[in-house]
């Protein structure tokens, strides 16, 4: 019996030892060589550890005639040791059964889905596949094994984490690599637009573009089309309602949000390497007329990428469950977070106003107080007369001029203090948000944009499975041209729900690095509130300041009595 070319035999045997299958008298070996085997016999050149594993639990059946011949070769060896599977293997195509293994029980296990995978739960019409191979993939957090038996090193998996965290780093630190400002005069014959001028610190380098709002537009839209699997922030709106004129609070605003939108790109370990991003911020050309000569790939990332069985066999045990856990908390609770969030950046807002308001009331203390002193020696005449001792109320105009003095320097120490918090301290707290909101939205584009059909697939294939058998086995008047037909459509169905099942796990892969780097952003929290307390310190300590010294200088001379 001759199943396969010794080629093929030679190409499993590499597959075996390159994934740690050997020797082949461990059971859990012996299985899974088998399921090469069947994969190899079933569709040529599938035989790889990825598809194994994508399909380990719902395999193709083995030849009658080989599986027969295993057995009896175990029987008639003594020793009682496995019999090398490979052995018997040729390159016959007599006998090769279509209908795949234990095809009932698979449907059985759709029904028993142990693993909350919030990944695909939303967007993923069948979870056959990749749900038993989850089951027999996914062991408890605590587990230390993998398919294949081999130990789960605990410091390989911490410092993949590790390193996938290292590589973001999202605190502003005072240091933006961009800066940008409008130009002052606008464009544009009959609609006027604004420019503005993009400073991109890079290498040493200084680099300055021109761009315009719906080139920023264009760059999220390309992004979101080819990095719809990463965290991507967002812009701030156009203008706020259909054909008002944005004012100057309004334009200030919208800066400020391209500039965030900006510096969070370039912290991205991705996105900051993407050719469009670097064009976008270093090359001078306007960027209607770069699109224009430019070859642009729109293509998904990870296209043409095949997932690594590093991640499926050693990563994903020990993480998965923990992780799919965490990534649906967060997703159910992503939008409160950003609701009380969101409340805490009008604080912060209302608080700057207040400021505002007070040094504004300062101000008009120091013009009553000055009225005042102006007036009041009509009342309380200050020259030596009989009926009048002193000069008392001249000491209270002195007083209250130190009193004018104060509140005229705690003004300028209030509207210092307020242009802190509204350039700085604020766009700290909106900073936050909007990667709070990118995380949001990247939770509502995985459930959009993950949808497959492999559930049809199956389907497709079992009837076409069905089809098969019977032409090849009962019907005699059958043409070979419909069975070839028909094996084809078979094979490229099959080979199909592999690119499907391929591209769920690189989905899987992709979302857990951005949610792990997303863990850094934590730290922003902290940046923004040591920022506050320090700025309020210091305010705090000039304020204290002024009231030390007023208190002095009118505590002995304001009078009180004759």
């Amino acid at each position: 019996m001759n199943y396969l070319s010794n080629y093929q035999k030679s190409r499993i045997l590499d597959v075996a030892y390159d994934n740690q299958l050997m020797p082949v008298n461990i059971a859990n070996n012996f299985y899974q060589i088998l399921g090469l085997i069947a994969l190899e016999i079933d569709v040529p050149g599938s035989a790889d550890y990825v598809s194994l594993q994508f399909r380990l639990n719902n395999l193709p059946e083995l030849p009658r005639k080989f599986v027969q011949s295993i057995i009896e070769e175990n029987e008639d060896d003594e020793g009682g040791h496995f019999t090398d599977p490979l052995h018997a293997i040729g390159n016959s195509t007599d006998g090769g059964e279509w209908k795949r293994r234990n095809s009932g029980a698979a449907q059985d296990d759709d029904n028993d889905d142990d693993t909350d995978d919030p990944l695909l739960a939303d967007h993923t019409s069948s979870h056959s596949l990749i749900d038993e191979t989850e089951a027999e993939g996914l062991k408890p957090t605590g587990q230390s094994r993998t398919d294949s038996g081999n130990i789960i090193d605990s410091a390989l998996i911490d410092n993949y984490v590790a390193e996938i965290r290292d590589k973001f780093k999202p605190l502003l630190e005072g240091n933006d690599q961009v800066r940008i400002k409008e130009v002052p005069e606008k464009e544009g014959i009959i609609f006027k637009h604004i420019n503005y001028i993009i400073t991109f610190e890079s290498g040493g380098h200084s680099k300055k573009v021109i761009r315009r709002y719906s080139d920023f537009v264009w760059l999220l839209d390309f992004l979101l089309q080819k990095y719809p699997f990463r965290v991507i922030p967002g812009l701030p709106p156009k203008k706020f309602t259909v054909g008002s004129s944005p004012d100057s609070q309004f334009l200030q605003r919208r800066r400020r949000g391209l500039h965030r939108f900006l510096n969070q790109l370039i912290k991205h370990p991705v996105l900051s390497e993407e050719p469009v991003v670097q064009t976008f911020l270093s090359v001078p050309t306007d960027i209607t007329t770069w699109k224009k000569q430019a070859k642009i790939d729109y293509s998904l990332e990870f296209k043409g990428e095949k997932i690594g069985p590093n991640f499926i066999n050693v990563i994903w045990p020990k993480i998965g469950v923990e992780f799919l856990k965490n990534w649906k908390q967060a997703e159910t609770n992503v939008n409160k977070l950003i609701e009380i969030w969101t409340k805490v950046v009008l604080l912060v807002e209302r608080h700057e106003k207040r400021q505002q308001q007070i040094s504004f009331d300062n101000g008009k203390f120091v013009e009553m107080l000055s009225k005042f002193r102006e007036l009041d020696t009509n009342v309380y005449p200050n020259s030596n007369e009989t009926l009048l001792h002193d000069n008392d109320i001249g000491n209270v105009n002195d007083s209250l001029g130190y009193i004018s003095e104060y509140f005229n320097k705690s003004s300028q120490i209030l509207i210092d203090e307020s242009y802190s918090i509204n350039t700085n301290i604020l766009e700290k707290f909106k900073n936050y948000l909007d990667y709070l909101y990118s995380l949001q939205e990247l939770f509502d584009r995985t459930k959009r944009l993950s949808i497959n059909t492999i559930e049809q697939l199956e389907a497709k294939i079992r009837e076409n499975e069905t089809k098969f058998k019977k032409l090849s086995t009962e019907d005699a008047d059958a043409k070979g041209a419909d069975i070839t037909k028909l094996r084809q459509i078979i094979i490229n169905d099959k080979q199909e729900i592999f690119q499907q099942l391929n591209k769920d796990w690189l989905i899987k892969q992709c979302c857990f690095q951005e949610f792990v780097s997303f863990q850094e952003t934590q730290f922003l929290i902290g940046e923004l509130w040591i920022e506050w307390c320090k700025g309020r310190y210091r305010f705090e300590e000039k304020i204290v300041g002024l009231y030390d010294n007023l208190n002095r200088e009118i505590i002995n001379d304001m009078p009180t009595s004759r």
